[in-house]
């Protein structure tokens, strides 16, 4: 369990996210709906709501539209206080929800975002992770800049030196950068990473490992081994597996690395209100299941039930509490709580 009273941090860009209302394609749209979201920052919410402190750091515009952002976090109880206001604007992404065999499909508007731009000296390192006790990365960040990509990895090697643990999710974008970059950034921070959100294409797509022909667990677990082997400092790796039955109804099984045992989930299928955010829910549900000091079986059963959960919630925030998550996983689907 993580000490008392100490923050857990997310580092990242947050966007305003505009969807076509009723499944609407955007060519048939004339209105959207609102919402903001990024991967560090869907963490850190999620895990505010599960009860937890945490803290986010970003840099915004300094506008009506940075307001609005740090104001919706604060909502969700996130410290806002070392967030970086100044020049650029805010990215936005266009998600256009899709139904039964149409995909849905997402349109970046992001260039010259205001973190985008940010230069490294704008962030005062030593500060930021004053207080804190777990630092949540991805690889989205890194892939926006070069000033960016140096500030990753040296917000990694403080938190190494100063005792702070470190989760990273690799977040891969292909619309970010190539798999040649993506490696590279992967085998740099690494060595610094304490809990990994790596599955078996990070590991074969992106690190190279080859895969050999076995069932998916078990070449799952082959492939664990050998990134552990590499990186010893791991203590954790987890990812999912998910099946398309059709874009409003998936299954999803987790899974946990210990360095000893490869945990498997149960599978739960449900229902698609909206998917985006459902590996930032389950990236927040294990991390909390780590930061409480629950049982392996017990982390990976909370956290696919968390992102379970997440689906029946629009936005890409997950708003559901522990106590709702626990209810389904000791309990499952009821008809009506009363």
């Amino acid at each position: 369990m993580l000490e008392a009273n100490k923050k857990v941090l997310g580092f990242g860009e947050i966007m305003l996210r505009l969807t076509p209302s009723n499944n609407q394609k955007i060519i048939q749209s004339n209105s959207f709906d609102a919402t903001y979201g990024g991967g560090e920052a869907n963490v850190v919410a999620s895990l505010a709501t599960f009860g937890h402190d945490t803290k986010y750091v970003t840099k915004l515009p300094d506008s009506s539209l940075g307001d609005k952002v740090i104001r919706d976090l604060k909502a969700y109880n996130v410290d806002t206080k070392d967030i970086v206001l100044g020049d650029g604007r805010l990215g936005i992404y266009f998600l256009e929800i899709g139904h039964g065999l149409r995909s849905t499909e997402v349109i970046y508007d992001r260039k010259y975002s205001a973190i985008s731009m940010a230069s490294k000296d704008e962030f005062d390192i030593e500060k930021m992770l004053e207080g804190v006790s777990m630092v949540h990365l991805s690889g989205i960040t890194p892939a926006l800049s070069k000033d960016l990509y140096d500030l990753t990895i040296a917000i990694a090697k403080y938190a190494k030196q100063t005792g702070i643990l470190i989760s990273l999710d690799s977040n891969y974008r292909a619309k970010l950068w190539s798999l040649g970059d993506a490696k590279g950034f992967l085998e740099e921070i690494l060595p610094y990473v304490d809990i990994a959100f790596l599955g078996n294409l990070d590991m074969t797509n992106i690190l190279n490992y080859e895969s050999k022909d076995l069932e998916f667990d078990d070449n799952l677990l082959d492939l664990y081994k050998r990134l552990f082997e590499k990186y010893p400092n791991l203590k954790y790796a987890s990812c999912t597996r998910r099946e398309v039955k059709s874009i409003n109804n998936n299954s999803l099984t987790g899974y946990l690395f210990d360095r000893e045992n490869l945990h498997i989930s149960n599978t739960h299928n449900f229902d698609i209100l909206d998917r985006v955010g459902g590996g930032d829910a389950y990236t927040a549900g294990i991390l909390h299941g780590i930061i409480e000091g629950m049982k392996p079986q017990d982390v990976v059963e909370f956290g696919v039930c968390a992102s379970a959960l997440k689906h029946s919630i629009r936005g890409d925030i997950n708003i559901v509490d522990k106590d709702s998550v626990m209810s389904l996983l000791e309990k499952g689907l009821q008809n009506i709580k009363r």
